[in-house]
């Protein structure tokens, strides 16, 4: 006989979040079953807390509009005040059998929790390990993962509630440097395809088990020169070292928190891998750049000192790029302040990078991807690409700017409707060609293809390109994304790869995209370069 006993949610927003790219509508269908997981079929009341003045978009409406009651209050602090207020107030007023449902990571709520075990009332806690004591969570009946319950939950279509299709955009894509392997992500979703074995990676953790909330709460991801290292940061700050050829995770580095007065975690925006495998790099949301050793975790023999991450370098405002120079001696950052600061990496990292070799200033906009020129020749010059319109070539010695191709009046445009205005170009991502002397802007036909990241195989000569549709197309499965793949041969590019002839066929674009598109776009028909001497 099915469990009928009402059910009562308490959500803090502020400590327990949504990831980026999650719809707000799933919440009320993730909890519910996780519910029915448990045995609870009862009918489901919902109190969500909010901090008052916050910006959270559209997401509170979208909340509210499933059934939750919103609550906004001034801090934080009010919040998780309000929720043991709310509780003990509601034990007064009901009667046990009852499910008491609390999502938060107030280490606080123990007594409280225990107080409802002993009335009689089922518990259920819903948290972020990286913020929850292991007193609370063995106080409750129940305890859930936050990220089990939002991943378990199944899509929702947001044209049931009047609402429009959010769109999800594809972050990146990753190819593996002898092409074994290639990673995307989607929104938060990380999805991993082996070329050898022809079949999607499953990552695993040291206990062999899978590890499904590290590839479904996923942010910036990035191969090793070498390929023997993928690491992947995700949206509750934790960042984990994997084996690109085992799948099995060797290394993870805890989040750190702002302050104790304030929880928000510090989430790794940008990944760097020394050329030599021997450290690992990341700038998280204060503009700290971290800086982990990498020797002797292939072997899972990590030293004491590289258990936690050591503070680099500070940046003044926000790191959007993170790279390692082909030799290993440089570590390139850009910043929120349109500049590329050029460190000397040391010898002795853990202390510290306090030599600045030189500062790019020059770019007027965010500067959105940097790349290195791969050339016996030329070894110290790096491009970089921003919302200017502009790609840059730089001396890395001097920081001198050597030469400015400007992409909106040197790539030739087709307009789909001429009589709509030419939108603004914006450089989204970049790669080069070993031994090129070329930069080379591809225009792909058709407004449903707009490529968001952009990655080159050493061995195969593969240019990857994965997008978003600019106009999704109406569909219960919201965040489908498009992978492809071109021949590259030094500065020769040739027609888009069809689907039966990308590496991986048909069964690579089902699991990175989603689904095989079906339409006949016309994109891939013909394509238009053009180029400019750096």
């Amino acid at each position: 006989m099915e469990n009928r006993d009402p059910i009562y949610v308490w959500w803090d927003i502020q400590s327990c979040r949504l990831p980026y790219g999650y719809e707000p509508l799933r919440v009320h269908v993730a909890v519910k079953s996780a519910m029915r997981n448990l045995g609870f079929f009862g009918p489901i009341d919902y109190v969500a807390v909010a901090v008052k003045g916050w910006s959270y978009g559209d997401t509170l409406y979208r909340i509210e509009t499933t059934g939750f009651r919103i609550k906004r209050e001034y801090a934080w602090q009010s919040c998780s005040m309000f929720i043991r207020n709310n509780i003990s107030e509601w034990m007064h007023s009901h009667e046990p059998p009852a499910v008491a449902v609390i999502i938060s990571c107030d280490k606080g709520l123990g007594s409280l929790v225990n107080r409802l075990r002993v009335e009689g009332f089922k518990t259920c806690i819903i948290y972020v390990p990286a913020f929850t004591s292991d007193r609370l969570i063995s106080v409750p009946n129940f305890s859930l993962l936050w990220s089990d319950v939002l991943a378990n939950a199944p899509l929702v279509d947001p044209r049931e509630y009047g609402l429009p299709l959010r769109e999800v955009r594809a972050e990146a894509i990753y190819v593996h440097p002898s092409q074994k392997s290639v990673a995307v992500t989607v929104g938060m979703d990380l999805r991993v395809f082996d070329l050898i074995e022809n079949r999607r990676v499953t990552l695993v953790g040291k206990s062999r088990r899978s590890c499904r909330k590290d590839s479904t709460n996923t942010r910036v991801i990035r191969y090793g020169a070498s390929g023997k290292f993928f690491v992947c940061a995700s949206n509750d700050g934790w960042v984990n070292i994997w084996s690109a050829e085992s799948w099995h995770r060797l290394h993870t580095i805890y989040p750190l928190i702002s302050s104790r007065w304030s929880p928000s975690k510090r989430v790794a925006l940008a990944i760097a891998i020394r050329s030599n495998d021997s450290h690992v790099c990341y700038a998280d949301t204060r503009g700290d750049v971290w800086v982990v050793e990498l020797d002797g975790i292939d072997e899972c023999k990590v030293s004491p000192s590289n258990k936690t991450a050591r503070l680099l370098f500070r940046s003044s405002s926000i790191v959007t790029k993170l790279d390692f120079s082909p030799d290993g001696r440089y570590i390139l950052s850009a910043d929120g302040d349109f500049k590329i600061r050029v460190n000397v990496f040391p010898k002795k990292p853990l202390e510290g990078a306090h030599e600045i070799q030189s500062i790019c200033l020059g770019h007027k906009a965010s500067i959105t991807c940097i790349a290195f020129v791969w050339n016996s020749e030329v070894t110290e010059r790096f491009l970089s690409g921003s919302d200017d319109s502009t790609v840059r070539l730089w001396d890395i010695s001097s920081g001198s700017l050597l030469h400015t191709c400007d992409i909106s009046t040197m790539a030739e445009y087709i307009e789909v409707n001429e009589s709509e205005p030419p939108a603004q170009v914006k450089v989204t991502d970049m790669c080069t060609i070993p031994n090129s002397s070329l930069a080379i802007v591809i225009h792909i036909p058709g407004d449903s293809f707009i490529p968001t990241s952009i990655s080159l195989s050493g061995s195969m000569k593969l240019l990857w390109m994965v997008s978003r549709p600019s106009n999704p197309p109406v569909s219960k499965h919201p965040g489908v994304t498009r992978v492809k793949a071109m021949p590259c041969i030094e500065a020769e590019l040739s027609s888009i790869l069809g689907d039966d002839q990308i590496p991986g066929g048909t069964k690579l674009l089902e699991q990175l995209q989603g689904k095989v598109p079906t339409e006949d776009c016309g994109e891939c028909s013909t394509r238009s370069h053009e180029s400019c001497n750096v």
